[in-house]
């Protein structure tokens, strides 16, 4: 039998993902837990925070030996657009109200966008939010229709699907579905993720806020000896934890 072979019986029996790799004289072992971590992540498509937090999860996906099922739900943080409209209101013209209105209807007509992307696959989704928020936070364009359709194009989905999902009460009836999930959770804000862990059953974690990837690593487990010795910054990081992260029964 051959080293690989029986490297791959071995980890076979330890109920590991691995991968194998040979060169010559030496061979490689990539081992990756058999664990799954699921993370519902709570979006307002269009903010900042989100941006920032969407590109923490991405970071921390690749670093885990875990497998990492990553669940986006995108929602109108109707405290978010309050707060933007006010500090908008000095500077234009429209009510207040009106302004809370547009821009709550722009976030909106994003999410059901998404959920339109995810009719053609959840990559798709994935992308499509992606670059929706590059265009919209990082280089501030504003949300229209054309803004949307030349995200839609760009990236490869089917325009005429698309276009048909978007519109559709389908589409609405999954957004909702969602929210009545962040309820169920108790998701109050954008940006929150919720983390399962299959070797925990009865619970999950709720982070609101401070989503950090050294404290998704502190959550998911992490060998101490390999962690730097913690400073001031990281001693504040952890008393934060204790504010923003709950139990879920």
């Amino acid at each position: 039998m051959q080293f690989d072979s029986i490297i791959k019986k071995f980890l076979l029996g330890l109920n590991y993902k691995y991968n194998v790799y040979l060169n010559h004289n030496y061979v490689g072992v990539l081992i990756m837990s058999s664990q799954l971590i699921e993370i519902f992540l709570f979006v307002d498509p269009l903010g900042k925070r989100c941006n920032n937090a969407r590109k923490i999860i991405s970071k921390f996906k690749t670093e885990r030996p875990e497998r990492i099922k990553v669940r986006v739900i995108p929602m109108v943080n109707f405290s978010k657009v309050y707060r933007h409209t006010r500090r908008q209101s000095v500077s234009l013209d429209s009510s207040i109200v009106d302004q809370n209105n547009q821009f709550s209807n722009n976030t909106y007509q994003a999410c059901l966008a998404f959920h339109a992307s995810a009719m053609q696959g959840k990559k798709m989704a994935h992308k499509f939010l992606e670059v929706l928020q590059e265009q919209v936070v990082e280089e501030g364009l504003p949300y229209t229709d054309e803004l949307m359709y030349s995200i839609v194009k760009n990236i490869g989905l089917d325009v005429e699907m698309f276009t048909e999902d978007y519109e559709s009460e389908l589409t609405e009836k999954i957004y909702k579905k969602n929210l009545n999930i962040a309820a169920e959770m108790k998701v109050k804000s954008t940006p929150s993720c919720i983390i399962f862990k299959d070797d925990d059953e009865e619970e999950a974690i709720r982070l609101n806020k401070e989503i950090e990837k050294e404290i998704l690593h502190s959550l998911c487990g992490i060998d101490n000896s390999l962690k730097p010795k913690a400073d001031d910054d990281e001693v504040s990081k952890e008393s934060k934890l204790e504010k923003n992260v709950l139990k879920l029964k």
